[in-house]
């Protein structure tokens, strides 16, 4: 009898034991599973996150953003789950070769500083940022065995052209400093704006604006160049960013400028017209892209189809 007892009192000293280790940590709720994978809800809730961070979504939009990341990582786990099929792998050195040619495009040598304006502009670990790296070479792989596109020719090239020409319409030449707000709170919005126009004042009062965008900008690409953008065309910049620097004048300097990036200080130093010669390339490369992106999005629905797809997300909603 006694040792029924003393079983029975370890027993439950070892249950409390597995309580008290155990209750501290956080139930990850899965919220969708894809074939035989799950999907947890802090996944989503990190990346809702950083797209509050970024823009402020409004209450009653919540549940579709919400329900729209979900749909992105249904697709990711998919692609990955073919990935898988057709044996694809991505080895850690072909993600730091890849990250290696991203600081070189940016002008940044050391891994170190890279690492650190990672960080500061995603707001996420950079080991976070390395698996996305890995996840769209993964995908790049199985677009192109899973899709043949052909190259557009160079007379739909030139058909986009013609039909975009007022659009086109001039390359500007500008430099620019961004300031990014840390959240989309008001007061933030309002700091980011003294921000930028105390750095005019600067300018205005004599400052080398290559000098203040070397020190202040936070656009890792252009900062070092003392925030020369160089010549584009007007349809490769930000919508409201474009609309806004069209109207400028020669050696005009700005006020903040807001786009989907941040807030803008603009220094105009030219316009010229777009020729087809000068945007043949990137014409040839957008439709490409595009022709990629239509029929990849078409073989995602098709595979999501034929997958197991459950979604025990509560508010989800369908696009």
């Amino acid at each position: 009898m006694k040792t029924t007892k003393h079983i029975a009192l370890f027993t439950l000293i070892g249950l409390a034991s597995s309580i008290a280790a155990y209750s501290w940590e956080p139930f990850d709720r899965v919220i969708a599973v894809v074939n035989d994978r799950p999907i947890v809800e802090s996944e989503v809730a990190g990346r809702l996150s950083r797209l509050q961070q970024r823009r402020n979504v409004p209450r009653n939009r919540l549940a579709y953003e919400r329900s729209r990341l979900l749909d992105r990582f249904i697709e990711d786990s998919i692609v990955l789950q073919e990935a898988e099929q057709q044996s694809i792998v991505v080895s850690d050195e072909k993600v730091t070769n890849h990250i290696k040619k991203l600081m070189g495009r940016m002008n940044i040598a050391s891994m170190d500083d890279f690492k650190k304006r990672v960080e500061k502009a995603e707001s996420i670990p950079f080991d976070e940022y390395r698996e996305g790296i890995r996840k769209s070479l993964i995908t790049e792989q199985v677009m192109s065995l899973a899709i043949g596109v052909s190259p557009p020719t160079r007379r739909e090239a030139m058909d986009w052209y013609n039909a975009n020409k007022a659009k086109l319409g001039f390359e500007v030449n500008v430099k620019h400093i961004l300031i990014r707000p840390k959240n989309a709170s008001l007061g933030e919005e309002k700091r980011v704006i003294a921000e930028i126009n105390a750095l005019r004042q600067r300018i205005t009062g004599g400052e080398p604006f290559e000098q203040l965008a070397a020190a202040h900008s936070e656009d890792p690409g252009t900062s070092k160049k003392g925030g020369a953008i160089g010549w584009m065309s007007l349809a490769e910049l930000d919508p409201y960013f474009a609309n806004q620097v069209f109207q400028m004048r020669d050696g005009q300097l700005s006020g903040a400028i807001k786009s989907g990036y941040g807030y803008h200080l603009v220094k105009f130093l030219g316009k010229r017209p777009v020729t087809f010669d000068s945007v043949e390339d990137r014409i040839v490369s957008m439709l490409f892209q595009q022709k990629l992106a239509e029929q990849f999005a078409k073989w995602v629905v098709q595979r999501r189809r034929e997958s197991e797809v459950r979604i025990y997300m509560e508010d989800y909603v369908k696009a």
